[in-house]
């Protein structure tokens, strides 16, 4: 249908997995969101192919981190000692999150490269761990610079802030 991401599996998400960190990996996927602020547009479309596992905004791994013995999912840091790490054997980059965050906010060069840092930087939040060495994650930032801010209301620093609440919204619908 024109105009919607297809969510889960479809798209780049059909092969994506997760939560490699120690045991066997579970399906990633393609997620987006979208949110309109103070007149902005933003979306966030993301392909979850992750070396970590999903975290919801309660703090639980919703997908990844799944002990077989156990039926637990944990959090990355409590299913690994030092070293125990499961050693990659397909390269560095096996692992790949790729995101496209995209507004309508007219942004200068400088203040899109430091929303666009904003964002990814706040996806280490939905994903446990984020930019390991074996990651190779990738964020691209567009604006069609149409719309001027409201720096009374919001400034490029607030709509980094509500973007990556967006992109954590996209992350969660990768594996809904």
């Amino acid at each position: 249908i024109p105009g919607e991401v297809a969510l889960g599996r479809h798209g780049a998400g059909r092969s994506a997995s997760l939560g490699k960190m120690k045991f066997a990996p579970e399906p990633g996927g393609q997620g987006a969101a979208f949110r309109e602020f103070a007149g902005v547009k933003l979306l966030v479309v993301t392909v979850v192919n992750a070396l970590g596992a999903i975290i919801d905004r309660e703090g639980r791994v919703v997908r990844g981190n799944l002990d077989p013995s156990s039926g637990e999912r944990r959090r990355s840091i409590d299913i690994l000692a030092p070293g125990e790490r499961k050693r990659s054997e397909n390269g560095p980059t096996e692992n790949t999150t790729l995101t496209l965050v995209a507004t309508d906010a007219k942004l200068a060069r400088r203040e899109l490269d430091q929303f666009a840092r904003q964002v990814h930087t706040s996806m280490a939040r939905a994903i446990d761990p984020f930019q390991t060495a074996t990651d190779g994650d990738t964020l691209y930032a567009a604006t069609s610079n149409r719309v001027a801010l409201d720096t009374a209301r919001v400034t490029p620093d607030i709509l980094g802030m509500v973007a990556g609440e967006v992109a954590w919204d996209a992350v969660l619908s990768a594996v809904d």
